[in-house]
């Protein structure tokens, strides 16, 4: 007897660690299937609580799943319609049998020997089929509905590639999709615009193959989806290209310990950023106000503490291209209300652990602190002006941390208690 490889509902057996037979037998799958399992139930965008979510409503015989137990008495073969290239004697490494040629790790089996349970690799006859896939709906009476939402959405794996680089596209299922197992039998027609597949067609995956541009700019990409109970067209999120490469960019903390006392911002500037020659560069901010050069920008601080997080500058040039660079958060300070208070040089002030602001009404130029009972101070800052400085073993000074200075305040965060001093 054939074995035959159960979809629709009956795919349920799979999560469950089952194979179901075409004669409507459960046997147990051996161990080395559970992987496969996992591979088939992540490659239909299913998750295990819809698998078990599917064997409930199909055993009470809820709405939407009339019949399922008869699809799983009488499952479909699969049908082939991969694009791999078959293992044959005329395309196959020399001295490598077909039952020797790999397969994708998105790939199933399907048992043509009459003997053995599914899962026995015993024969040379048992072909090797790629999860492309499944049993097609006719859908000649569907008509598809423009931009429809409530079927799903569908994005790039990332929002934005270098230009000759590849990205693959996937579809998520949405309200209108109501029966999880609808996926396994659902076709999946994709179009990219300026890619290298200008459409591609799939049932059974969620997954499109991977689309290469040559072009920079947005790009638009659309998939239908038909299942048994409907058709939908969903409009992907866009894809950015980037052109000629902007590269060097940096956020400089111009001041980010800015005081309230005396009426000062937060600021930030642009440097670095080279591009392409010809090409100019333009710059926008998020979260503080450039000036009319758009390198500086700066936020309002209005009382001692107030932070500034999330300032970002975005640089673009003429080739579509375009580079986000994060900046340091700024925190204010108030020289007339200090945590602590170095009034002589040479003289330590001991400073809990955690950040504090200290003010020195000294003349000085270099800064330090030294922990309570010689312990290590990796991790621990000081913040003088722009200049941040970190304490890692890595530099070998892990029992204190020192810098040149001579701002009238210093923030320090601390991992432990310290002795701190001006000299």
């Amino acid at each position: 007897m054939k074995k035959k490889l159960v979809f629709g509902l009956s795919a349920a057996c799979i999560a469950g660690a089952f194979w179901a037979c075409g004669d409507g037998e459960i046997i147990n799958a051996d161990a080395s299937l559970e992987g496969l399992a996992e591979e088939v139930v992540i490659g239909l965008g299913l998750g295990e609580g819809d698998i078990k979510n599917a064997l409930a409503n199909c055993e009470a015989g809820a709405p939407g799943y009339e019949g399922c137990q008869e699809e799983m008495a009488n499952p479909p073969d699969i049908i082939e319609t991969s694009s791999e290239t078959p293992a044959s004697s005329a395309s196959q490494t020399p001295g490598t049998s077909a039952s020797q040629v790999p397969h994708s790790s998105s790939s199933i089996l399907r048992q043509t020997s009459s003997t053995g349970p599914i899962g026995q690799l015993s024969s040379s006859s048992q072909a090797q089929t790629p999860v492309s896939q499944i049993v097609e709906v006719s859908s000649s009476s569907v008509q598809p509905s423009t931009g429809d939402t409530n079927y799903g959405t569908c994005a790039p794996k990332v929002s934005t590639i270098e230009l000759d680089s590849s990205t693959t596209w996937t579809f998520s299922k949405g309200a209108a999709i109501t029966n999880p197992m609808d996926m396994m039998s659902a076709k999946l027609e994709w179009t990219f615009e300026g890619g290298s597949i200008p459409s591609y067609t799939v049932t059974g995956s969620t997954t499109s193959e991977a689309v290469t541009y040559t072009t920079s700019g947005d790009k638009k990409a659309s998939v239908t989806i038909t299942t048994k109970n409907g058709s939908g067209v969903v409009q992907c999120s866009p894809l950015h290209v980037n052109g000629a490469q902007i590269t060097g960019c940096k956020c400089m903390p111009t001041n980010i310990q800015p005081d309230v006392s005396q009426g000062q911002s937060a600021t930030w500037t642009a440097s670095g950023c080279t591009t392409a020659d010809g090409l100019t560069l333009s710059y926008s901010w998020k979260g503080a106000t450039a000036d009319a050069t758009g390198l500086v920008a700066t936020a309002p601080v209005t009382a001692k503490g107030d932070v500034v997080t999330g300032v970002s500058f975005t640089v673009a040039n003429d080739d579509n291209s375009v580079e986000t660079i994060q900046c340091d958060d700024a925190k204010a300070i108030d020289a007339t209300k200090p945590d602590y208070l170095i009034e002589a040089a040479n003289t330590g002030i001991e400073v809990p652990a955690g950040e504090a602001s200290i003010t020195i009404a000294v003349s000085y130029a270099n800064f330090k602190c030294q922990p309570l009972g010689g312990r290590s101070m990796v991790g621990g800052t000081i913040t003088c002006g722009s200049n941040v400085v970190t304490i890692g073993a890595a530099n070998e000074q892990w029992y204190y941390i020192e810098t040149p200075c001579s701002e009238p305040v210093v923030t320090v965060n601390l991992p432990v208690p310290a002795t701190c001093a001006v000299w």
